[in-house]
């Protein structure tokens, strides 16, 4: 089966070669709006925090002012699932079967904290392995913008590939002694809302401050890995599962889209009456005809194995 190719050969050549990719209207506009009219369910508009900061003490207590997936409005956790997005990680994965690592919704503001980062590669947190060098197993990170980001608004700085991998991949951060100066060289991640960054876990990159004045930045961030990548983890779906955001999202989702979760498949030998019927229970408005309709033949394979 072939990926839905959602992206050009040059850019997918740019995600290889320096490790990203910045690209624009790969979101439907329905989509969008759908997610920027719902955001403030997590975060608060640019004028509602701007009118009175000291009502939001979160945003001056840590830069790390976000929401972890799933998000309080469906509309914003759907851009995760998107099929231009999933087509476009499964074209840089090289992967048909795919996983989402990770959610999260992420809003800064200007003056409200210093955002300023330190050039670094993801992988620490994400894995207690390292990355191969030749990109295998490795993980897609996305960021999603929800508001334009200009050079003002706290884009993520990048450097690319090609200066960066000499160095071990088991180092997180840059060394002293480096052949050149990062501020020189790093890439800034423009675009406006509804553009899509594309990066690799190994790539180092850093958050930037938002130097201009009443600016915001809203964007909502992905991880994605090939299925059989299982060392590589982000955030623990389970945790969520008795959330009524999440219950929500996966009654809506189709079972193509729950497979980005570890919900087997229709046609999976996990799948018989008990299982299907107490779903029904655990999820009331859960269509479960899709998993119903493979049954009769997953279940004849599966006993047939057992017999043998």
């Amino acid at each position: 089966m072939t990926t839905n190719q959602v992206l050009t050969q040059d850019q997918v050549n740019q995600y290889h070669h320096l490790g990203f990719v910045v690209v624009q209207g790969l979101l439907a506009d329905t989509l969008l709006k759908g997610a920027q009219d719902n955001m403030t369910a997590d975060h608060p508009s640019a004028e509602r925090y701007f009118a009175d900061p000291d009502e939001f003490p979160l945003y001056s207590r840590t830069q790390f002012s976000l929401k972890r997936f799933p998000f309080n409005a469906l509309e914003v956790n759907r851009l995760l699932i998107a099929e231009s997005i999933l087509a476009a990680a499964k074209q840089l994965l090289g992967s048909q079967d795919i996983r989402l690592n990770k959610g999260e919704f992420w809003a800064k503001y200007a003056g409200a904290i210093d955002y300023d980062q330190a050039f670094h590669r993801d992988f620490g947190n994400h894995t207690l392995l390292v990355p191969r060098q030749d990109q295998h197993y490795k993980e897609l990170s996305i960021f999603i913008y929800l508001s334009d980001v200009d050079e003002q608004s706290g884009p993520t700085a990048v450097l690319p590939r090609s200066l960066t991998d000499s160095i071990a991949f088991g180092e997180t951060r840059l060394p002293d002694n480096l052949s050149f100066k990062a501020g020189d060289e790093e890439c800034l991640a423009i675009g406006p809302a509804g553009s899509v960054l594309f990066y690799s876990y190994d790539v180092f990159h850093r958050g930037t401050q938002l130097t201009g004045v009443g600016k915001a930045r809203m964007a909502v961030l992905g991880d994605y890995r090939c299925s059989e990548a299982t060392w590589i983890s982000r955030q623990g779906w389970p945790e969520a599962g008795l959330q009524q955001a999440m219950i929500e999202f996966l009654v809506s989702a189709t079972p193509q889209q729950r497979a980005l979760f570890d919900i087997p498949l229709p046609g999976h030998p996990y799948w018989n009456e008990q299982t299907l019927n107490d779903m029904g229970i655990r999820y009331k408005a859960m269509d479960l005809e899709p998993y119903r309709e493979r049954l009769e033949s997953t279940e004849a394979v599966f006993m047939g194995s057992v017999e043998d």
